[in-house]
């Protein structure tokens, strides 16, 4: 009768510890994103439940605020590369002049289509009135950008990021830490597009969790079943 013991050898159990500590890492890494995804969720449904305050140097990121003023309408920057139901277009960022503050205050006023021809920039033209803008306010990332030169010369500019560090380089004056997204009730509004806190759900790094654990169990059969010997 034969017997079955484990011996795994020095190769198989230095790949099995590797690869586990790999494993569960990238589970537990994933756990870490998809909670802390899920208090940007919160922090963003809560303070959309809330009525909107007047804007202020204290304001937060989320907030929804209301802010009095009359917009720029000869420095305008369009953020380009920005795909909407499969059409490329621009969001269209106006300086917003407020009352109340003493910096400008970006307002992101919808999103246009980009026409076939690309040399020919589409009319963002604005009327200059004072005007309340109520929205939400955001800080977007750098992100992912397609061209080493972010912000052309000339106004109204073309911009590859809507990150408040790189589009303060196109002004001379000095701009409020946030965008402002104007709700779609704004007289001058253009497309709307809904706000999209994170670019992943928790679940779905939850569910990429699950993968990570689920390879880590695979591996602890495999390093068993090739760790078994028969003797005699």
């Amino acid at each position: 009768m034969k017997n079955i013991k484990f011996k795994p050898g020095a190769k198989i159990t230095i790949f099995f510890i590797f690869f586990s500590i790999v494993f569960i890492a990238l589970g537990v890494w994933q756990i870490e994103r998809g909670q802390s995804k899920s208090k940007i969720l919160q922090a963003y449904n809560s303070a959309g439940e809330k009525d909107p305050q007047a804007l202020q140097d204290s304001s937060s990121k989320w907030q929804r605020v209301s802010v009095k003023g009359k917009f720029d309408n000869k420095n305008q920057i369009l953020i380009d590369n920005t795909i909407y139901k499969g059409i490329a277009g621009y969001k269209v960022l106006t300086p917003l002049i407020s009352n109340s503050l003493d910096r400008i205050v970006l307002v992101d006023r919808g999103w246009v289509p980009a026409g076939n021809n690309r040399d020919k920039l589409p009319d963002i033209s604005i009327d200059e009135s004072i005007i309340e803008v109520y929205g939400t306010l955001d800080s977007p990332e750098l992100g992912f950008v397609l061209s080493e030169e972010l912000i052309t010369k000339d106004w109204p500019k073309v911009s590859q990021s809507k990150n408040i560090e790189v589009l303060k380089e196109a002004f001379e004056y000095e701009l409020f830490p946030f965008l402002l997204i104007a709700e779609p009730t704004l007289k001058d509004s253009l497309e709307y597009i809904k706000i999209t806190p994170t670019n992943m759900t928790p679940s779905k790094h939850y569910g990429y969790a699950l993968q990570w654990f689920t390879m880590f169990l695979a591996l602890c059969f495999m390093f068993i079943w090739a760790g078994r010997k028969y003797e005699k």
